[in-house]
């Protein structure tokens, strides 16, 4: 019978029976010879040759057996031996041989397959005296190929093995003892002498130990002490930091009033109504106001630096509209994007909603981060967006973007030093004081958020700002303000046809376009109060939102004026102030129909301002 492997018949090397006690000193030396010609080394043969004699006297035992020789894949040598008989699984031979070489019990077929232990012959004695069928392996050495070429030499080295008598097989065995047991002695001397040399070792190792930890202890002492010198050193560091901080809030505040007595004597020089200056002088005084303006900005960035280090600057939190707040930094700073090649883009998702922070510090520190963006991009665009960020869409990012010269990385950290400036070309073109990003991250951690960098040399600059949206204040303040609100859930907001917006500064007058741009056909703009008379007259507006603070024609006198003109008397007028106290001047039955705070104009103010005027019309 043909030992199997995977189904597939295995080539046998030899074949033999096992009936008497001469069989099993035959079968010890075929595997002897086997294990040497498929390469094992010699301790290997003589295991793999003792664990199949011990197993051979147990089959004897059970009745006699078949021994297979087999060479299989993965490279090893197998003997496969079919017991007549059931062995026992717990006989004393499988057990020995289970310590000497790979071993696989089945009580029934032959099974050369994986290798285990004798402790693996779970079923053996099974049922029925089936036969036990015990395959015994050893791998080969690692690179050993196993072909028909190989097992045809093996094949032939077995069929000329001459079987020795049982005193000469002895006379081998106890060769083989001999020199195991020379082994064992050369085995034990060097292990002798490794513990000699591991307690050698050890003692050394404890010397070593002994002198790591007597420095060690001393290196503690000296850590500590150098704790206390740098707890002295703190303390005294934070009150150098203090002093600092109130010497430029002092030397801020004083410095403020004389500047800005320069600023007015400048330009009262440069004034076309008092005396005429030659080019030259005109030029210097120029060069004067300038000077002066870098200079007092300069003494502003210190002293809101100052205010916020020493955390006396307090916000005012309240709702916010993000757009109105995007469409005043667009009016403000796009007067700045003047260099060829450079866009600015200010972009919002409509789903943002409002925030509850500081309006002005935010202002401020998106300022200074567009500002920048705008003076370091020579070209491509500096791009704002505003989105709803957070899982649960309780934060609010602003991201500013540039194409610009970018920063490098040894830099990214140090640009938020206090006047620290990384150099570059630019820098030679434009001025700064180093105190801008310093004084935005400080007021972003002050709001609850953080300012953050990502930045490539030559590729531009990201700044994202993060804030809290404090969601169930913002969803308070919506319920709160919805009740006032003139209009309800799914009602259009009132559209006019023409609205017009008098006002001195342009910057506001771009934001008040973007917050009537979808409420009125056309949006018409004056400058100063003759100006919004000429418009009132030339084409009659639904209504007018007018600053009071105008040169030459005050926002008063453009009222009365108004007043006293049948034409324009009925015409709704708006007043849009800096100041929320009630600012209303009587002209008769025209008189302001609302009042609104730039500081905290939204586009829900605007909506209800126009209600009011569509109710008021005939």
């Amino acid at each position: 019978m043909g030992a199997r492997h995977h189904g597939s018949p295995l080539p046998e090397l030899a074949t033999m029976r096992l009936d008497s006690e001469p069989d099993v000193f035959t079968a010890r030396q075929l595997a002897r010879a086997a294990g040497a010609a498929a390469g094992l080394d010699g301790p290997d043969q003589v295991r793999f040759a003792t664990a199949l004699s011990e197993i051979g006297r147990e089959a004897l035992a059970a009745g006699g057996a078949r021994i297979d020789f087999v060479l299989r894949n993965p490279p090893a040598l197998a003997v496969v031996l079919t017991a007549d008989r059931v062995i026992p699984a717990d006989a004393a031979g499988l057990v020995a041989a289970g310590r000497l070489v790979d071993l696989t019990v089945s009580p029934t077929g032959p099974a050369a397959g994986g290798a285990g232990g004798a402790g693996g012959a779970g079923g053996a004695g099974g049922a029925g005296g089936a036969p036990t069928v015990v395959t015994l392996a050893k791998p080969l050495a690692p690179g050993a190929v196993v072909d028909d070429a190989r097992r045809t030499r093996l094949r032939q080295i077995l069929a000329a093995t001459v079987p020795l008598s049982p005193a000469d097989e002895l006379r081998v065995q106890n060769s083989e003892l001999v020199s195991a047991l020379a082994e064992l002695r050369d085995n034990q001397n060097e292990l002798l002498r490794l513990n000699a040399e591991l307690e050698e070792t050890n003692r050394g190792v404890l010397a070593l130990y002994s002198q790591l930890s007597a420095e060690l202890e001393e290196t503690n002492r000296g850590v500590v002490a150098l704790y206390g010198e740098l707890d002295e050193r703190g303390i005294a560091l934070t009150r150098a930091n203090e002093a600092k901080t109130r010497f430029l809030r002092s030397v801020s505040h004083e410095l403020r009033a004389p500047v800005n007595s320069v600023l007015g004597l400048a330009r009262l020089l440069l004034d076309p109504a008092g005396d005429s200056l030659t080019d030259e002088q005109r030029r210097q005084v120029e060069l004067i106001l300038a000077s002066t303006k870098d200079l007092l900005t300069l003494v502003n960035d210190l002293l809101d630096l100052s205010k916020a280090e020493s955390g006396r600057l307090e916000p005012a939190l309240e709702q916010v509209d993000i757009r109105a707040v995007l469409a005043h930094l667009d009016g403000s700073l796009r007067p700045l994007a003047t260099r060829p090649g450079v866009e600015l883009v200010i972009e919002e998702d409509g789903e943002v909603g409002p925030l509850y922070t500081d309006e002005t510090l935010l202002g401020r520190v998106l300022r200074n981060l567009v500002g920048n963006a705008l003076k370091f991009t020579e070209h491509g665009e500096v791009r704002v967006t505003a989105a709803r960020t957070g899982d649960a869409g309780d934060t609010v990012t602003f991201v500013v973007r540039d194409t610009g010269i970018g920063i490098s990385a040894e830099d990214v950290e140090q640009v938020f030093e206090e006047f620290y400036q990384a150099r570059s070309h630019l820098h030679a073109r434009t001025r700064g004081t180093g105190l801008g990003l310093p004084y935005a991250r400080r007021v972003c951690e002050l709001l609850g958020g953080r300012l953050d960098l990502v930045s490539e040399l030559g590729r531009g600059s990201t700044f994202t700002v993060t804030l809290p949206r404090d969601a169930d204040v913002c969803h308070q303040a919506d319920a709160e303000e919805g009740a006032d609100s003139p209009l309800t859930p799914g009602e259009a907001p009132v559209r006019v046809s023409t609205a017009l917006v008098v006002d001195d500064d342009p910057a506001f007058r771009m934001t008040m376009r973007r917050l009537l741009a979808d409420r009125a056909d056309r949006v018409l703009e004056a400058g100063d109060g003759h100006e919004a008379l000429a418009a009132l007259h030339a084409d009659p507006p639904d209504v007018v939102f007018l600053d009071l603070m105008l040169p030459g024609l005050d926002g008063g006198e453009v009222m009365s004026t108004m007043g006293a003109d049948p034409a324009l008397r009925d015409i709704p007028v708006v007043i849009v102030t800096w100041s929320d106290h009630d600012t209303r001047r009587g002209r008769g039955p025209g008189s302001a129909v609302a009042v609104l705070a730039k500081l905290t104009l939204s586009q829900r103010a605007i909506d209800a301002v126009l209600a009011r005027v569509d109710a008021l019309r005939p």
